[in-house]
């Protein structure tokens, strides 16, 4: 069952963001600051994380610092949103330790995709708060920006509209299946992290949802098991559509006998009543869509146009 959301207020022109890295710490020194740089060039003040530029290993610092920073900065009134550095590994090891009774006194924008799909689920379980998967600090702002993915990012979390349309009619391959038209909350991000939730108590209930699925860097055997553990645990059968993003160099590296990721999605997906539309702009290619999660979202067949229905932010 879909609980109801609760929407953070909008970022206002000149606001304040606050920067965590609440899985692993920036790949470059040069990309976190040109990323820094990049929102001060935007009018935006910026408050960084202690644990930010923290190492230990492939973590930003300790478990108790990184959550550390994500509390000081929904507790601090002039923090009008929080952007992740980048993913990595490591936001699941501190589920167990955020104060979402904390979120919920103080709903704010939050950003990130990749491992920072941990923290979407856990915080629409336990708050209901609406958060953005969409383009980070240092992983994107940090470098060269596409144009479209920024145009659409700003515009999604500053102003609090209804009807946001989320065009791809210039991407190869979209189709669909089951139902032309579909309508449902939109929950998920990438597969091996939502994989890794299932059996906790920060998974959502997927029922009546639409799941968004992106991934990066594994092969078609890998993803067929991440699907398979999905389906054995009964999200699919739940759900009222599917949408596939970006599978970012998900290949087979040798010479040894693989299915194709088009085969491995047909053998999941043929079957099932809900819809399923692939090739999404979402993942972790320089172009992509932000997706607000915890919002209902409306897609219709003949005008291969997904909807948000209702404002991300207030």
């Amino acid at each position: 069952m879909i609980i109801s959301n609760i929407k953070p207020r909008r970022l206002p022109a000149g606001g304040t963001i606050g920067v965590v890295t609440p899985a692993s710490p920036p790949i470059t020194d040069e990309a976190l600051n040109n990323g820094i740089t990049y929102l001060e060039k935007q009018g935006f003040k910026v408050r960084i994380g202690d644990a930010v530029r923290a190492k230990r290993g492939y973590l930003a610092g300790s478990d108790e610092d990184r959550v550390r920073d994500l509390h000081t900065m929904f507790s601090d009134p002039e923090v009008d949103a929080i952007i992740a550095v980048r993913g990595g590994y490591g936001c699941a090891r501190f589920l167990h330790l955020i104060d979402y009774e904390l979120i919920k006194r103080n709903p704010k924008i939050f950003v990130g995709y990749s491992d920072v799909t941990a923290m979407h689920c856990a915080i629409y379980k336990r708050t209901g708060l609406v958060t953005f998967a969409g383009p980070m600090v240092a992983a994107d702002f940090g470098g060269e920006i596409d144009p479209q993915t920024e145009s659409y990012f700003w515009s999604l979390i500053m102003e609090p509209t209804t009807g946001i349309r989320l065009c791809f009619d210039n991407v190869p391959g979209v189709k669909f299946g089951g139902r032309r038209n579909f309508t449902g909350v939109l929950l998920g991000g990438n597969v091996s992290v939502l994989c890794s939730l299932v059996g906790s108590p920060y998974l959502p209930d997927f029922n009546g949802a639409i799941l968004a699925l992106e991934e990066i860097g594994e092969a078609p055997y890998r993803i067929d098991r991440m699907l398979n553990q999905l389906k054995m645990h009964g999200v699919f059968k739940k759900l009222s559509g599917i949408l596939l993003g970006q599978f970012s160099d998900c290949v087979q590296n040798n010479d040894r006998p693989t299915l194709t990721l088009d085969e491995v999605f047909c053998d999941y997906f043929s079957t099932l009543e809900c819809s399923v539309l692939n090739n999404i702009p979402f993942g972790h290619e320089k172009q992509k869509i932000t997706l607000p999660m915890g919002v209902y979202i409306r897609f219709e067949a003949d005008e291969n146009l997904l909807t948000v229905v209702e404002s991300p932010v207030v």
